[in-house]
């Protein structure tokens, strides 16, 4: 008696590399947004916490609060002082990468968004 061959044909195996390619073409860019949206989205947050701190800092005469942290965002445009609260200064928070979107925050209101409002 003969026994019958085990294992897989190379075919069978060709197919799975290609199924396995298929899905990782549509999850790598789907992955990729999802960090970019991310780094934004961390950045936006860290900004409307430092704007809360600052302008409260401002309004009640504090002096030497301390520079953002940085963390998720790179850098900050702009300077937090009682001319930027009462004007309404929009201040920009860029973020660090992949992020590219940068927040802007409003002074006076503290309201932080990625589009600039006008």
């Amino acid at each position: 008696m003969r026994r019958a061959a085990a294992g897989f044909t190379l075919i069978e195996l060709m197919i799975v590399v290609a199924i396995i390619a298929i899905l990782a073409a549509i999850a790598l860019p789907a992955y990729n947004n999802y960090r970019i949206r991310a780094a934004e989205g961390a950045c936006n947050a860290e900004a409307k916490a430092y704007m809360n701190q600052a302008v409260a800092a401002v309004i009640g005469q504090y002096s030497g609060f301390p520079a953002p942290a940085n963390k998720a965002c790179a850098s900050m445009t702009g300077t937090i002082d009682s001319a930027a609260v009462s004007s309404g200064a929009t201040i920009t928070f860029a973020p660090r990468a992949p992020g590219s979107a940068s927040t802007y925050c409003k002074a006076d209101t503290t309201n932080c968004s990625l589009t600039p409002s006008v």
